[in-house]
């Protein structure tokens, strides 16, 4: 760590709430509910910056075994024809998820502006609930889009951000549209695997109150080869009681290490030296913020 990434390690080294968050992502053994939390309390930029260096750029611990993903990418959903990037501009909500891991987190707001290029920037909003029921955490975070059918030549668009240090790459295919609402698929990948998901935008939060509207969305599932049932609902209700994710400078400064946080950190050099504990809970013992 010290020799390959010295000036990220020493930042996060030094400071008392990153290297929690360390040990709390050594907890999740790559679990990405769990590493979510985590995140939500204790990221921070220093944190960002280690990540990026240790498991990407320098590699300095091995997070997976790589993985040749063509043939994950080569069966996608069935994408329409007619989708072009414009169809995606202004602001959007996501109302209903496919995978609970990635997909269903609540008050998400996508903003997609165009770019030079002929693609998009998606700026993304989403929350985090606390464990105490305290309220919530406010996430955000920014990806690329292009304007292109993939290796595969199947995808509607390819996307690529950096979320919580690390890179990801997806293909999203369009299942279907309509005046005011988009049904999207998508596959992708990190470090730690492949992944797969699907999700519908809608132009207002409340517009699945619509039974006209949601007939329709239901179709377009259907027709993408998915089932409406296994949709789920997001909530979209937004209460007045999320604050900004991540270690804010002054509780930066009240973090403090604990004994296990010692052993804990163990994983990181040589990991799979500790059992995961079956009930860690990545937010235990936490306060309202």
């Amino acid at each position: 760590f010290f020799n390959e990434c010295g000036d990220q390690s020493k930042a996060c080294f030094g400071n008392p709430a990153c290297l929690k968050g360390i040990t709390c992502l050594g907890n999740c053994r790559g679990e990405q509910l769990c590493a979510t939390q985590c995140f939500a309390r204790f990221g921070s930029e220093r944190l960002n910056d280690w990540l990026s260096c240790t498991l990407e750029e320098k590699e300095c611990v091995t997070t997976g075994v790589k993985q040749d993903t063509s043939a994950f990418y080569s069966a996608p959903p069935p994408a329409i024809r007619e989708f072009k990037p414009s169809d995606l501009e202004g602001k959007w909500y996501k109302v209903l998820g496919y995978n609970p891991k990635y997909d269903t987190y609540p008050c998400q707001i996508n903003t997609f502006t165009t770019r030079s290029d002929g693609g998009l920037n998606n700026d993304i909003l989403f929350r985090v609930p606390k464990p105490d029921g305290s309220g919530s955490w406010q996430n955000n975070f920014k990806e690329t889009m292009a304007d292109s059918k993939g290796p595969q030549g199947k995808a509607s668009m390819t996307v690529e951000g950096k979320m919580f240090g690390l890179t990801f790459h997806e293909q999203w295919y369009m299942l279907g549209m309509g005046d005011d609402f988009r049904v999207v698929a998508y596959k992708g990948d990190t470090q730690q695997g492949p992944y797969e998901g699907a999700f519908v935008y809608t132009k207002a939060a409340d517009s699945l109150n619509d039974a006209g509207l949601r007939s329709k969305i239901d179709a377009a599932v259907k027709a993408g080869g998915l089932n409406p049932s296994e949709m789920q609902l997001i909530d979209n209700t937004c209460p007045a009681d999320a604050t900004a994710s991540g270690a804010s400078i002054e509780d930066q400064g009240k973090e403090k290490l604990e004994w296990k946080d010692v052993f804990e950190l163990t994983e990181w050099f040589r990991p799979g030296t500790l059992k995961k504990q079956a009930d860690f809970d990545p937010n235990a013992g936490i306060k309202s913020m």
